[in-house]
């Protein structure tokens, strides 16, 4: 008989074996380090905002807008691997015992980075709130909520209707937002009356929909989906031998295509520019973007802010390292009837210009602040030229070089 918990238990190591060497060229990076140096300054910068508190600070909103993401966000880690849907149907009964050991291995991290961020936010909660709730009652709560989510998006992704997982998604976000908030706003008592009718009430819906004992097509896209964001992130630091992408139609973002002059000298930027709006590259510059502008309009008028500026764009440029690797294996790269050095000068070109577009959404908080614009045009300048040069250094360093051997 197959021991699905050993199996489940090979693959994870199997995993963290592939993985684990490329660790030693994010540390070598110095990535670590500046990361660290930010950690440390936006805790001195955070002690020095608990000491000077605006008075009414809405940090029941504030709260309520930390806090929800970390307790939404759901996720399993799998290890499935495609031939699985033939070579484990025979065991689907017993795949309980598989997924119960990836239940626990996803929900822990994700517990301990939602306590981390209520930890952090406890200091000023417990400062600005004037009828603050009790420390260890509010992060029970949270837990209680992760874990509600967590079943929520299992149950989710078995069920057997497109329509009925995504309405079902919607109902348990606005249900979880609307906990938070009862658990912030209202006394305890309500909010713990309400929340028991809300959740079972959400747990009795959870049956209706029909399900899939194992949604095999589901979570094996899942997993494969995770693996490549793991490794778009190592590819920042080195080059990984293989990063499936994920195809999202956006077609949106068409417009953006269709301005392009149909050339032959631009058929490699069309191509690279097609990809990047349809890969998970640009999710995540969009994800970091927008968290950055939130955090650009939090330090518009604060010392902090031409620091932040510059690690977030390093941070952006390295992302848009990714876009090298679309089309690396491709044949018809190969026979097209286009020089090959077009290919990598599209690829510059294309980063570059994303780069500075970036720098100039990610500076427009800073319009809001009451400094001198003096010094908010020069910290625009700055990072259109620390985009520029970014960009020009890593295509002569890195780009340009590790391809000139495929002419």
């Amino acid at each position: 008989m197959m021991d699905l918990q050993q199996l489940w238990k090979h693959r994870k190591d199997a995993f963290w074996q592939e993985v684990f060497p490329y660790f030693r060229y994010v540390g070598q990076s110095g990535f670590l380090l500046l990361l660290g140096f930010l950690i440390i300054g936006g805790a001195a910068g955070y002690i020095g905002f608990l000491d000077r508190i605006p008075e009414n600070y809405p940090i029941r909103v504030v709260s309520l807008v930390v806090l929800t993401p970390f307790v939404i966000y759901s996720s399993i880690r799998t290890f499935l691997k495609s031939a699985d849907i033939v070579y484990l149907l025979r065991v689907e009964p017993r795949m309980q015992e598989y997924f119960r050991r990836s239940f626990r291995y996803s929900i822990v991290p994700q517990a301990i980075f939602l306590s981390v961020a209520y930890c952090i936010l406890w200091l000023l909660y417990v400062r600005a709130d004037p009828d603050p709730k009790s420390f260890l009652l509010l992060w029970a709560v949270l837990l209680i909520l992760k874990v509600c989510n967590s079943y929520g998006s299992w149950q989710e992704r078995r069920m057997s209707m497109p329509f009925a997982r995504w309405a079902y998604r919607f109902v348990r976000f606005a249900l979880s937002i609307l906990l938070i908030a009862v658990w912030l706003w209202q006394p305890m008592w309500k909010a713990f009356l309400f929340s028991v009718i809300l959740i079972l009430t959400y747990g009795i819906a959870l049956r209706f929909p029909p399900k899939h004992k194992v949604p095999w097509d589901t979570l094996i896209a899942l997993e494969r989906d995770q693996r490549g964001r793991f490794m778009i992130f190592l590819n920042w630091f080195v080059d990984v031998p293989s990063m499936p992408q994920k195809v999202y139609k956006r077609t949106w973002l068409n417009a953006f295509s269709k301005k392009m002059p149909w050339q032959q000298q631009s058929a490699y930027f069309y191509l690279y520019t097609k990809t990047l709006l349809r890969s998970d590259v640009l999710g995540m510059v969009m994800r970091l973007l927008a968290i950055g502008m939130l955090v650009m309009y939090w330090l518009r008028d604060s010392s902090w802010a031409a620091l932040v500026y510059a690690f977030i764009l390093l941070v952006l440029g390295t992302q848009l390292a990714a876009i090298r690797r679309f089309h690396w294996y491709s044949f018809w790269a190969s026979i097209y009837p286009i020089p090959f050095r077009s290919r990598k000068q599209a690829i510059v070109k294309l980063a570059r210009r994303v780069h500075l577009i970036t720098a100039v959404l990610l500076w427009l908080p800073m319009v809001l602040g009451t400094g001198a614009w003096s010094i908010r045009i020069v910290l625009l300048l700055g990072g259109v030229l620390f985009a520029y040069l970014f960009q020009w250094i890593w295509s002569r360093k890195k780009w340009m070089e590790h391809e000139d051997d495929e002419d």
